[in-house]
């Protein structure tokens, strides 16, 4: 026997890794698309007995080692027993745990694309989950061992007395009877071969089949169950996402189960409360240490407000303004009021602002829009004329006036002279009355 180079294999290796991914997703995505279901590790295990073990096993060679002329073989040539492949290949060159991981790995993505429902492993399943990691990585050190030998055999080699080496491995019989009967023995043990090779294949999708046949589930209600399952998943993960909550009832109500529905949006809304609870808790312990902190107030203010409490949004927004505000903040806080339908209020708290200081155009601006609401229309009249003296070109203001002298008729000459004096006054006295 000739040993096999190291480049060689390593090529042979590169061959029959890819095919064996490949047709790893192909017995994945073939059963989950035709059935809406799939038993991934099942399948990935066909692949990897028909594609490496059986073959090694009867032929001596996978198709990765026939293109590079190489054969396994035992020390005097013959092929290596099935139990000894299985060994190899499943365990020695980390297939098995290779199976385990690639199954996990995309039963994950699946569940991130939204198409099957997958659990991450616990207790037992986490167990193997790390024994099956700790064994590949066992497997891609025993194979560097091949790198320190002067043979090149990994550790999986070995451990079950085989050997890569050019084919091939015996020399074919000089008599040709033999020869024939050799050639007889290998055509019907590649036909036997090829049976198998079938009849796994059918097995990758018949057995999924089989077992759906069960359920009386058709294909398509299949595939909404899987996917249905999945989005029950991620929603007790994160019941409050508004979006995971709405398909989770939408494909409850297309699959009759109003009443599971109801129970999603029920613990979804209790989903809400809660985390908007905690979220008031923290803004009021902040806003507690620092109730001059204009962002926490206002991270507050809207939440209250959100949740239709508004009076107690007030009392924060009144703890905010401490108890001397200055007129430009409490202006605000009274135009606050009046876009909020609290009108008498905004009333006080715009005639105080504007008290403390009445060149501050926003609060005539929007008295005379509260004021005009409460059909006063006189004062209204009055106050936006103030607020378009002050300032020309407030475009809130301006409007307003418009409509308001539609509803309460021109101001009389005599009176706006008076407060155009007022104005002149407030001016001159640096705003203070």
């Amino acid at each position: 026997m000739t040993l096999a180079p190291l480049s060689r294999r390593v090529l042979a290796g590169l061959i029959d890794g890819s095919a064996l991914v490949v047709l790893s997703m192909v017995a994945f995505i073939v059963p989950m698309k035709l059935l809406g279901v799939v038993l991934p590790m099942w399948g990935v295990l066909a692949v990897m007995l028909g594609w490496s073990v059986i073959p090694l096993a009867f032929l001596q060679k996978t198709v990765g080692l026939k293109l590079m002329g190489l054969e396994l073989a035992r020390e005097d040539g013959h092929p290596v027993d099935l139990a000894n492949v299985l060994f190899r290949e499943l365990l020695g060159r980390g297939l098995f745990p290779a199976a385990y991981l690639l199954t996990l790995l995309a039963g994950l993505i699946s569940q991130l694309l939204g198409v099957m429902a997958f659990v991450v492993p616990s207790g037992l399943g986490l167990v193997m989950t790390f024994a099956c990691l700790v064994a590949f990585i066992g497997a891609l050190a025993g194979g560097l061992v091949s790198l320190t030998r002067p043979d090149g055999r990994g550790l999986a080699d070995l451990m079950t007395r085989s050997f890569v080496v050019v084919a091939p491995a015996r020399k074919p019989p000089d008599d040709a009877d033999e020869l024939a009967e050799a050639a007889a023995r290998r055509k019907t043990v590649v036909g036997r071969i090829i049976v198998f090779e079938v009849v796994l294949a059918i097995g990758v999708v018949a057995t999924p089949w089989v077992l759906t046949r069960r359920t009386g589930e058709t294909a398509a209600h299949r595939t909404e169950r899987i996917k249905r399952q999945g989005l029950e998943k991620k929603f007790a993960n994160d019941p409050a996402n508004d979006a995971l909550a709405g398909e989770l009832i939408d494909a409850l109500a297309r699959d009759g189960q109003a009443d599971e529905a109801k129970k999603v949006l029920e613990r979804h809304r209790r989903a809400l409360a809660s985390r908007e609870a905690d979220r008031e808790r923290l803004l009021r312990e902040k806003f507690a240490k620092a109730p001059d902190e204009e962002r926490t107030a206002a991270l507050l203010i809207e939440l209250l407000e959100d949740q239709g409490r508004l009076d107690d949004a007030i009392v924060v927004y009144r703890q905010w303004l401490g108890p001397t505000p200055t007129p430009s903040r409490r202006a605000g806080f009274g135009h606050w009021l009046g876009v909020r339908g609290r009108e008498d209020a905004a009333v006080v708290e715009l005639r105080a602002a504007l008290t403390q200081d009445p060149l501050v155009t926003m609060g005539h601006t929007m008295l005379g829009i509260v004021l005009s609401r409460q059909n006063r229309h006189d004062e209204a009249r009055a106050e936006l004329f103030y607020a378009v003296t002050l300032d020309p070109e407030d475009e809130d203001a301006l409007d307003a006036w418009s409509e308001v002298q539609e509803k309460a008729g021109p101001l009389p000459a005599s009176e706006q002279a008076a407060l155009r004096a007022n104005v002149a006054r407030w001016t001159a006295d640096a705003g203070v009355k």
